[in-house]
């Protein structure tokens, strides 16, 4: 991950301020910059999924370059068979902070 501190510093702090739920982001390029722009979580069961509506994603598709999918795990653990799935299916990079270790993991798309 080559990203700067600053965007792990705004992901660690946006993910310890809902510690009761996992948050979902993407990290994009917008005219030579790389920021971080947070979602909106729409899963009901915000403790252990999430879910970013097909308006949401296509918002941010649509007007910046997607760098990374980003979403958080607060009581840790590895990326899901769910995550991965959808990283597939939607061809993104991923980066998952484990809150609880403060770990930041990342999950490359293969190209085949």
């Amino acid at each position: 991950m080559n990203l700067k501190p600053e965007i792990y510093n705004q992901l660690r702090k946006y993910s310890k301020t809902f510690t009761e739920e996992e948050v979902c982001g993407f990290i994009v390029e917008d005219q030579g910059f790389v920021k971080f722009i947070s979602i909106e979580n729409k899963h009901p069961e915000k403790n252990a999924h999430v879910l970013i509506s097909p308006k949401d994603y296509l918002s941010i598709k649509n007007n910046y370059k997607i760098l990374y999918y980003f979403h958080s795990h607060p009581i840790g653990s590895d990326f899901s068979e769910t995550d991965l799935f959808y990283q597939k299916y939607h061809n993104l990079d991923m980066i998952m902070y484990d809150v609880a270790n403060n770990i930041f993991k990342e999950k490359k798309c293969k190209i085949i």
